[in-house]
This record gives structure tokens, sequence and C-alpha cells, in this order.
């Protein structure tokens, strides 16, 4: 179970802080929410049901430990993405929607690196790359305790070094 100031994870819906532990009364029956604050959306409140929050995939923020690996996947050279549009879309979405920081990384260093080589990105793909950013940065931001564009600045320096290496040395 969290506590009040646990950083968080929702699948969908990136990271947070828990901001308490609710009982709220629904449908005639009584239950227990977590109120998440959302590092995406300030002043907003995320309410999650505490019985339900492992099935739909919450989870801690990764640790400081685990970013290495973060920035390692960044900077590693990117998976050969299905040549067909929707094979692609689905493959990106997919690693997005999974709840895990890493396939979170490697979609966006992914797309980072079409866009490099494409010289641009579809429309959806700028919408995937913008929500993979954020879910990231948010997680990022959440284990560092800083701000969300601190994070994706972060994250822009990692893969400025992967895509431009002869000019981060």
């Amino acid at each position: 179970m969290f506590k009040a100031g646990d950083a968080v994870v929702h699948p969908v819906r990136g990271a947070g802080v828990v901001k308490g532990v609710e009982e709220r009364e629904w449908r005639g029956s009584s239950a227990r929410y977590y109120r998440i604050g959302l590092l995406s959306q300030p002043g907003s409140s995320l309410m999650m049901p505490v019985e339900t929050a492992k099935k739909i995939g919450l989870r801690r923020a990764i640790p400081q430990s685990r970013l290495r690996q973060v920035w390692s996947v960044l900077r590693a050279d990117p998976s050969k993405l299905p040549p067909d549009h929707k094979e692609r879309y689905q493959f990106l979405e997919d690693k997005l929607h999974a709840g895990k920081v890493m396939q979170v990384a490697e979609a966006v260093r992914d797309m980072a690196w079409r866009q490099q080589q494409e010289g641009r990105l579809t429309t959806r793909g700028k919408r995937m790359y913008v929500e993979g950013m954020t879910l990231l940065a948010g997680e990022i931001a959440a284990t560092q305790s800083i701000g969300l564009a601190d994070a994706e600045a972060q994250v822009r320096e990692k893969l400025k070094e992967s895509l431009f290496p002869e000019t981060t040395t």
C-alpha cells in the first residue's frame, strides 16, 4: 500500500505523488481511494481505488539507482521499427502503455531517431512522441523530485548524446 508522499506511476496517466488515502462512498458502498496529484497536470488529482490499484498497474516510480539504465536506453541504438505505419504505431503504443519505464524510454528513443532520419514525424507520431516524453519525464521528475521541464531537458540531453554523438564530447 502506498502512503502520502510516495512517488507513483499510472500506466496511462503518468507520474504523480500520493496526496493521501481517503474513504469515499459510491453507490451505497464505502471504499478507500488514493488521491494522486499528477505531475503532468498540476492542480489536478486522480482518484484510484486502493483495491484495484495493483491490477490497473499503479506502481512506485523507479528508484534513483535505475536512472542509469534509463539513460543507457536513451543513448542506445534504436530498435528496428516496422515499415508499415499501422504496425509501427501499434508497436510504439504497446511500449508507451506497458507501464514499464524502460519500454517508454525505448519508444521515445525510437521516435526521436525516426524524426532525425525522416526529418519529421507524422501528426500521430508527434502526438505519441509528446505522450511518451511526458510519461518518461514525469517518472524521472517524480524519482528526482524535480520539475517536469527539468526532467524533459535531461531526456533531451541524453537523446542528443545518441543522435549527435560528435557534438556532445
